[in-house]
């Protein structure tokens, strides 16, 4: 999702979040990037760019974003990804480099997909589930091709 800097302003304020410059180009950081960010991977990002933003007020940042439902967090391991795609899908996480990639699916699979859910949660339990998150392990295709090339 890459959105202009007035489309993230209007974004934050539909959120009732109060607009600050940091706030401002954390989530420009956060929304025009390509990959599931760290905190670390932003705070590098900005240093990079000549931006003077603590690790620690970035923290407070995105998880004030997260709070207020703009981003996702996902664990892989001890590491801290946020996702600012929070509409429910698929993503694939590496064990070897530890990437975390969404997997695009049309969005009709995507509601064949929370209604397989739904009826087989139904059918072990009484839960009603509206929201889901799928995680999906194994090699990436960088990996398995770094791997077949040192064979």
């Amino acid at each position: 999702m890459k959105l202009d800097q007035d489309e993230i302003v209007k974004l934050l304020k539909n959120k009732k979040i109060k607009l600050t410059p940091n706030r401002i180009k954390i989530a420009c950081e956060l929304f025009n990037s390509d990959d599931h960010s760290s905190i670390e991977e932003i705070h590098q990002r900005l240093l990079k760019n000549g931006e003077r933003i603590s690790f620690t007020s970035i923290y407070n940042i995105v998880k004030l974003f997260e709070s207020a439902g703009l981003v996702k967090e996902i664990k892989v391991g001890n590491k801290s990804h946020y996702d600012p795609n929070v509409i429910p899908h698929i993503h694939f996480i590496c064990n070897e480099c530890g990437n975390v990639t969404d997997l695009n699916i049309f969005e009709t699979d995507r509601e064949n997909l929370q209604l397989l859910i739904n009826n087989l949660i139904l059918h072990y339990t009484k839960y009603d589930v509206d929201n889901f998150e799928l995680n999906l392990y194994g090699i990436c295709e960088n990996c398995k091709n770094e791997e077949q090339g040192s064979d």
